[in-house]
């Protein structure tokens, strides 16, 4: 249906349209001086959102979160807070409410949290635009209890964000306090053990001892050093003495030819010899001068091998004494690397034990600081929630709305209006203009007839038709 055919349908019908209009408009405002008026209380409050831990002084960026002022829309409409209202206001032993709850449920359930109900469905919440301020509304018939009960809600809301922050912080606080008496026993068995380790092993100053040992070490190595050389050097001379003496040579040697006394004796022994020689050519051997010259030479020879037995004999001892002072001082050395590792593993045991010592230290020391804050958490009695505004019982009442219902309700008195006109349209179709011709009949339209003058018109052009009848007779 277009425009143009509703408009002649509206205009056709235009007295049932008025009437459904008008009439419509009256039960509209019927409606509105029926209901009872509606009074609702708003109470603004203000969530602190700086994050900020009033203990440690700690930044929380969680708190800045849009969820977290959806938590706290949900905190407000929870039935803690409204279970709170009505212990507060003692509404489950209100009279009214009484009657009304034994009407309703006939004394089923919990009288508290049906009060706590219906307070919840008179209930709106809602947050600030880009703001961290909640407003919360209450509606009722008595604005002063309107008001009452919107305030009541801004305190219970209040009350109860401190319950959730401070009753986990108590139970966080006694498990702390479990835990500090624990870690109390391990630091004290800790220090015990290190202090009796130390005693047992006499371990005063380890670290001035071990520099002592190393010192000791050092030196010791350097002895070592020496007499080390000192013994490959006896066992070098004592080596070329054998070959020596296997080879017949042993005069050779440069212990030998270094030896003052031997040469000495060599030189005597030669000098005695060249003495026999030439009383050799002039006497016979029983003379008693070449006795004398053959018992000297003898003698010169036994004291030459007496000697140098001794100064091989001296090389052999040389070597086994430098042999055995280098076997002491090896040993002497071993032994000090074992009482330098003896120390030093004392020491790393000792460390161990420090660090045992300083573990448990530093876990009581952050499980004290930490059960501390708790602990002040827990007795903070500081909220970061404030009112901002309380409510005041209103004077106006919210609903019902008169002026708006007057216009919604003429707005569907046309809607109404106009549908009733379409559906008298439909029961009793008419044509009312060409087009309808052409839609409804499916016929094409030939020619047109104007419509018809009003009376009056007609009237008027009959009489001057009539008057100018006579002339055009007589012409």
């Amino acid at each position: 249906m277009h425009m143009t055919e509703l408009r002649q349908v509206v205009w056709a019908r235009r007295r049932r349209f008025l009437a459904v209009a008008g009439c419509t408009v009256l039960l509209a405002l019927a409606i509105s001086l029926i209901l009872p008026k509606i009074y609702v209380a708003t109470v603004a409050v203000v969530v602190d959102t700086k994050g900020t831990d009033p203990v440690t002084g700690a930044v929380s960026p969680g708190e800045l979160l849009p969820s977290n002022l959806a938590t706290q829309l949900d905190i407000i409409a929870s039935t803690r807070v409204a279970l709170k209202v009505v212990d507060h206001l003692h509404l489950d032993r209100n009279p009214a409410m009484i009657e009304k709850f034994q009407s309703d449920t006939d004394g089923q359930g919990s009288i508290r949290d049906w009060v706590a109900g219906k307070l919840l469905n008179k209930l709106q919440v809602e947050p600030g635009h880009e703001s961290s301020v909640i407003s919360i509304e209450f509606s009722a018939v008595d604005a002063d209890f309107a008001a009452a009960i919107a305030n009541e809600f801004a305190d219970a809301y209040i009350q109860t964000n401190l319950e959730l922050a401070m009753d986990p912080a108590k139970l966080q606080a006694s498990w702390f306090g479990g835990q500090l008496q624990q870690l109390r026993k391990n630091l004290q068995t800790a220090q015990e053990r290190l202090s009796q380790y130390q005693q047992t092993k006499s371990m005063v100053g380890t670290e001035d001892r071990l520099d002592v040992e190393n010192g000791k070490l050092v030196e010791m190595t350097s002895q070592l050093v020496l007499a080390q050389s000192q013994m490959y050097d006896a066992q070098t001379r004592q080596r070329q003495m054998s070959q020596a003496l296997k080879k017949d040579e042993i005069g050779q040697l440069p212990d030998i030819l270094g030896n003052s006394l031997l040469q000495s004796m060599k030189g005597d022994l030669a000098r005695a010899e060249a003495k026999l020689a030439q009383i050799a050519q002039r006497y016979d051997r029983n003379y008693p001068e070449r006795q004398n010259a053959a018992a000297e030479v003898q003698s010169l020879q036994s004291k030459l091998a007496a000697e140098l037995d001794t100064a091989r004999g001296s090389i052999n001892q040389a070597a086994q004494i430098a042999t055995q002072r280098a076997a002491e001082i090896q040993q002497q050395v071993d032994r000090q690397k074992k009482h330098i590792l003896d120390l030093k593993q004392q020491r790393d045991n000792a460390d161990v034990l420090q660090r045992e010592v300083e573990i448990a230290q530093k876990s009581y020391d952050a499980t004290s600081q930490r059960a501390s804050d708790v602990r002040l958490q827990s007795q903070l009695n500081q909220s970061t929630v404030a009112v901002l505004s309380p409510a005041t019982a209103p004077i106006d009442p919210a609903r019902p709305k008169l002026v708006l219902n007057l216009i919604l309700g003429a707005f569907f008195g046309f809607l109404l209006a106009t549908a009733l006109c379409c559906v008298a349209e439909l029961k009793d179709t008419r044509l009312r203009d060409t087009r309808s011709v052409t839609d409804v009949a499916g016929m094409q339209i030939l020619a047109e007839i104007p419509r018809p003058s009003s009376k009056r018109v007609v009237r008027r052009r009959s009489r001057q038709a009539a008057l100018a009848a006579p002339t055009m007779g007589g012409t």
